[in-house]
């Protein structure tokens, strides 16, 4: 205990003396500036632009993870169904959001039918060509609604992936996209 209590002792009194020896020399030591991270930082998050997930990130798992998509409102949805079909609508009427990577949204289907989704939006390319943003990546997740058709059994789950490629000018832009047998054009605003 004795030998315990003479170690901290020790250490308190050598730090002690390290600032008094600072103090008297007129020395001072900087010190790093804890609350700024460094850009390469896992812990922070930083969207500046350009971003490319198979330069940027270690191991192909990460690669095709990606980054978050930047926060924004999905007001609108056109699409073309490569595969003809009777009753087809081509206005979606589309209104969602990303935020920090987490997508939501509901929509009106090609058979009329009300349909729900949510899952991620993540990015995998990032570029500005001068006052023009370009962002590439995917959406992943559910969709509730279907009738018929897109059913994973008995239930109206069906499970969603498509790819995306976003295009903007001053934080509005359109949004292309390709999942299986349909594209999708609709327009957002980035927040």
């Amino acid at each position: 205990m004795a030998t315990l209590f003479f170690v901290s002792d020790f250490a308190v009194s050598e730090s002690v003396l390290s600032e008094e020896t600072q103090e008297t020399e007129g020395v001072v030591s900087e010190l790093p500036d804890l609350s700024v991270k460094p850009a390469d930082s896992k812990t922070s998050l930083d969207l500046s632009l350009p971003y490319n997930s198979f330069d940027k990130e270690k191991g192909w798992l990460k690669q095709l993870w990606g980054r978050p998509f930047r926060d924004q409102l999905l007001l609108g949805m056109w699409t073309l169904h490569l595969e003809p079909g009777e009753d087809q609508e081509s206005n979606n009427r589309l209104i969602g959001a990303v935020y920090k990577g987490f997508y939501g949204g509901t929509f009106i289907n090609t058979h009329g039918d009300r349909v729900w989704s949510g899952g991620w939006q993540r990015t995998l390319f990032q570029q500005k060509y001068g006052e023009i943003e370009v962002e590439a990546g995917y959406r992943t997740g559910i969709m509730y609604g279907y009738k018929r058709y897109l059913k994973l059994g008995n239930t109206r789950l069906f499970p969603l992936f498509q790819a995306l490629l976003d295009v903007d000018y001053k934080n509005f832009g359109v949004q292309l996209s390709w999942a299986g047998v349909v594209l999708t054009a609709g327009f957002y605003y980035r927040f």
